[in-house]
């Protein structure tokens, strides 16, 4: 067991000496600060026009590039490039490109899209950035 003595010599002696030939803790793991917040929450409310494929629909924004015989369209492939807008209507100022594909994928089920495209904004504060979606 050690002495009172010995305890106090060690903290008061031995240990400064331990913590001055010591790296500091920042040299370890620095820490490390944001230039931007490191979280931000973006609430965007757009609307997507989609005009489906058909020949009594002229201004379609899709195109059916394989139609399967397959029981609910299983692996019927669209390509598209939907808009989207700020408002329900299809007419105003155009704030972003919806373009991709979207493929039915389900066998026993109809109506299950696989789709993935790129969402590429032309308006507004993200005007040039893309953000890509898959599901």
């Amino acid at each position: 067991m050690a002495s009172p003595f010995g305890v106090l010599v060690c903290l008061l002696i031995v240990l400064p000496q331990i913590l001055a030939i010591s790296s500091p803790i920042d040299e370890i793991a620095p820490l490390k600060t944001c230039q931007f917040p490191c979280m931000t929450e973006v609430n965007l409310h757009l609307f997507l026009h989609q005009f489906v494929d058909g020949p009594n629909n002229p201004n379609r924004n899709e195109e059916t590039l394989l139609q399967a015989s397959f029981i609910f369209g299983f692996g019927t492939t669209v390509v598209h490039d939907w808009t989207l807008t700020k408002t329900t209507n299809s007419r105003d100022t155009v704030v972003a490109r919806v373009q991709g594909v979207h493929v039915q994928a389900g066998l026993t089920k109809p109506n299950r899209w696989y789709t993935t495209h790129n969402i590429e904004f032309q308006q507004g504060r993200f005007a040039g950035s893309t953000l890509q979606v898959m599901g």
